[in-house]
């Protein structure tokens, strides 16, 4: 069977989901199809006894004052399907170094504050660290919606200031401006940066524009959750499509990109849910998945001119996490603050990070677990709905090559050593945690390859390294095929707000 749509969209992740409801929003008759049973991708969740644990979501920022996000969702009219919670403080984070826990809490002044209150010898250069940052970030936040010539002579005066200031650094990594101000107290950046995982494992290698424009928002706003859950956000981008008169169809697998005789997009064939082979024809294409991914669905003589643009670079970094209900709410076990960073002793500074994903390919030690990023979602209104207190989430790096080659039995001994490590050690944090725990499961980063089906098992796309040379544009959707196009966090960053851009830039070229 052929049907005839005016684009269709390879995947039903947030980034794919924005770039197809943005263009059936436009008057396109849009068709989604997605290999998984159910839609969203990373931005899922599942139920386990008639708890709801959220998979992805931990916090992103709210679409508003300046926020990349705010013109797709004015675009979309999603402020009243979609609820953001805002979160009390950005992290509370506990290291030995630290001695008593420090709060990171949000707005620059109250981080300035916080960094001088336990670090005053570090006051000066906190507030020229904001504002190294805040230069980058005000810039390309200005810019991404610039205007006609009114616009750029209002703005013009700010955008030169921006540029003679962050201009200088705008190729550096995190590491080069974090010695900078902080020299070698690796305690203070750990305060700074305690969600360094979120982006990268290596800080000499993160560009320190990327982090400015991500970190700027949570550090000027704080971080927001997604009331019920970043499904949410996705069944209200999957409503637009369908309002404009498209379809979503999931248990579909996408097998051949077909091409026209101009070398064009020209739709899909893929397996239905019945296993026959169906064909939709498009003059567009949005895919959600991994440029080598859709390589394979090319002919062979396009595909290494396809992949060539990707030479050299790396894939992002991919994680583990834990859920656990609880019998008790995890404040009464002491648990203080929404996002708890662990971090263990063996790491004497950011750029151990590193080292920390090889651990889980072995048995663990408790001397030698990962920084850990703890999450109560009882600590803020989750709409997580389920019998007992919200759960709590705990996530840490991986690699898919730790779980390779294990027979399914020694699979299931490692996951269960591994989420008896995690309990043990917030046990340890937390007394009592432990006899709490009535449901506990551990996604791995296998697991995060096989929901995700993104090569190695990455979770942000590409790994946003610090660019020899000159800077290059964050966000990249054409390809070499004309009418094909990136709608994901492989077509620039990782994160809700990325995955999101990379959706609305998709939509925009094809528009």
């Amino acid at each position: 069977m052929s049907e005839t749509f005016d684009a269709v969209v390879i995947g039903s992740g947030l980034g794919a989901a924005t770039a197809g409801a943005l263009y059936a929003k436009a008057g396109h008759r849009v068709l989604m199809l997605e290999r998984m049973e159910s839609f969203g991708g990373a931005a899922s969740r599942f139920i386990r006894e008639g708890q709801v644990f959220e998979t992805a979501l931990h916090e992103t920022t709210a679409p508003r004052d300046g926020d990349v996000k705010e013109e797709v969702f004015r675009a979309l009219d999603l402020f009243d399907r979609v609820t953001f919670v805002p979160v009390p403080e950005l992290h509370e984070v506990r290291a030995t170094a630290l001695g008593a826990p420090f709060t990171l809490p949000h707005g620059y002044d109250a981080i300035a504050a916080a960094v001088a209150d336990r670090f005053p010898q570090h006051a000066a250069a906190v507030r020229a660290f904001l504002d190294d940052l805040e230069h980058i970030r005000h810039l390309l936040s200005l810019t991404a919606h610039r205007g006609g010539l009114g616009w750029w002579v209002r703005h013009g005066p700010e955008i030169l200031s921006d540029l003679r200031h962050a201009g200088r650094d705008f190729g550096r990594s995190l590491s080069e401006m974090l010695d900078r101000h902080f020299g070698a107290d690796e305690t203070v950046k750990a305060a700074l940066v305690p969600n360094l995982a979120y982006y990268h494992d290596d800080p000499d290698r993160l560009w320190w524009t990327f982090f400015a424009v991500a970190q700027g928002e949570y550090y000027r706003h704080g971080g927001y959750f997604i009331r019920g859950g970043s499904t949410v956000l996705v069944r209200a981008l999957l409503d637009v499509i369908r309002a404009a008169g498209g379809q979503t169809r999931a248990g579909r697998t996408v097998h051949e990109i077909l091409l026209d005789t101009e070398g064009r997009a020209a739709g899909v064939v893929y397996r239905d849910s019945h296993g026959g082979l169906q064909t939709a024809r498009a003059p567009i294409v949005f895919a959600g998945c991994a440029p080598e991914q859709l390589a394979d669905m090319l002919p062979a003589d396009r595909r290494a001119a396809f992949l060539a643009p990707y030479d050299g670079k790396t894939r992002s970094l991919t994680l583990m996490q834990a859920s656990f209900a609880l019998t008790r709410p995890a404040a009464d076990l002491g648990l203080t603050a929404y996002s708890t960073v662990l971090v263990p002793d063996w790491m004497t500074g950011l750029r151990d990070l590193k080292d920390a994903a090889a651990l889980i390919g072995d048995d663990p030690r408790p001397d030698r677990l990962p920084p850990l990023t703890v999450v109560d979602y009882g600590r803020i209104d989750a709409g997580l709905p389920g019998p007992g207190p919200a759960p709590v989430a705990v996530a840490a790096l991986d690699r898919l090559d730790n779980w390779e080659g294990l027979s399914d039995a020694a699979y299931a001994a490692r996951k269960t050593a591994w989420l008896d490590a995690l309990i043990g050690r917030l046990d340890r944090e937390w007394p009592g945690f432990a006899q709490a725990v009535r449901l506990s499961d551990l996604a791995t980063a296998r697991t995060m390859a096989h929901w995700m089906g993104t090569p190695g098992g990455a979770v942000y796309g590409f790994a946003p390294d610090a660019p020899a040379g000159m800077p290059k544009p964050p966000t990249k959707v054409d390809t070499t095929i004309p009418g094909l196009f990136l709608g994901s966090a492989w077509a620039g960053t990782g994160g809700f707000t990325g995955v999101m851009v990379g959706g609305k830039a998709a939509a925009d070229a094809a528009l």
